[in-house]
């Protein structure tokens, strides 16, 4: 392979590639250099910053902080936690720029620029942060049911605010819209309907996922055409049975890593892949 083709191959799945690097691949061919690039980013390494400091203020039993710190402190531990968001946001470049999971890390990247999120909490972040990492090139299904229980995710988009007797309709609608169809591929009706399985969905202050369950709607919804007692792993299931769905994602893949234009033989091809089984890294490949 030669070294346009490595450069080029290498700008497009990771960040570039060192002079010395490069020339060591120069007498691999085509396929044994793409095998190689998919075979190290197998490996999952987490992103993690020091967080030590943060022991006593995330293992505290609900009720406990009150008692265990002033609002003073509180509010220093709060500041505390958006300098180390900082932090985690340097030690990500340095990742980018150094580490050897060239195509994790940047699918990660882009995943993160698909599943938009924010969170001061950084161990919240951090724990989101590593979840894209860790689904990056795995099952896209389970990928996006990892996404919808994180608790970044819940407060980003209210969730955390979604009861049955009041249903909050923003991350059913940003799962759709953003997430796994866009715009136009699904009905306000959907939306409703979807927001209800999502209800009581939460987390504790450790970052584990748990179901309220006296806030979440047990009655019959009807999402898609289909009627049935749906939680928000159900919706996510009929979501993916949309072949909208795999077309949906292709074609932002496409368009992130081959060219902004797109060329619809291209996608159709894509898509058939994608819906096969919705693995990633089959796709990448």
């Amino acid at each position: 392979m030669d070294r346009k083709e490595i450069k080029h191959l290498y700008s497009r799945a990771g960040f570039g590639i060192g002079y010395d690097e490069m020339v060591t691949l120069v007498p691999e061919s085509r396929t044994g250099v793409v095998d190689n690039l998919f075979a190290v980013s197998k490996r999952f390494t987490p992103l993690e910053i020091d967080l030590s400091e943060f022991d006593e203020y995330f293992s505290a039993k609900p009720g406990e902080l009150k008692t265990m710190y002033d609002k003073k402190e509180l509010q220093e531990l709060k500041k505390k936690s958006r300098e180390k968001v900082k932090e985690l946001n340097y030690a990500w470049i340095e990742r980018l720029s150094t580490g050897k999971e060239v195509l994790r890390e940047k699918m990660t990247l882009f995943w993160a620029n698909l599943f938009v999120c924010k969170d001061n909490n950084i161990r919240h972040i951090q724990q989101y942060n590593n979840m894209l990492r860790k689904f990056a090139l795995g099952n896209f299904g389970d990928f996006i049911k990892a996404v919808a229980k994180e608790p970044s995710m819940s407060k980003y988009l209210n969730n955390k605010q979604n009861v049955k007797e009041s249903p909050n309709e923003n991350f059913a609608r940003e799962l759709m819209e953003l997430f796994t169809l866009g715009i136009g591929n699904y009905t306000e009706q959907d939306i409703k309907e979807a927001a209800r399985a999502f209800t009581g969905w939460s987390f504790r202050k450790d970052g584990s996922f748990f179901l309220r369950k006296k806030q979440h709607d047990y009655g019959e919804k009807t999402f898609m055409g289909k009627t049935g007692d749906f939680n928000g792993d159900d919706i996510i299931d009929i979501i993916l049975e949309q072949k909208q769905c795999a077309r949906h994602i292709s074609e932002k893949v496409y368009k992130y890593f081959v060219n902004p234009v797109v060329n619809d033989s291209h996608i159709e091809e894509l898509t058939n892949l994608f819906y096969n089984d919705y693995d990633i890294e089959k796709l990448m490949y």
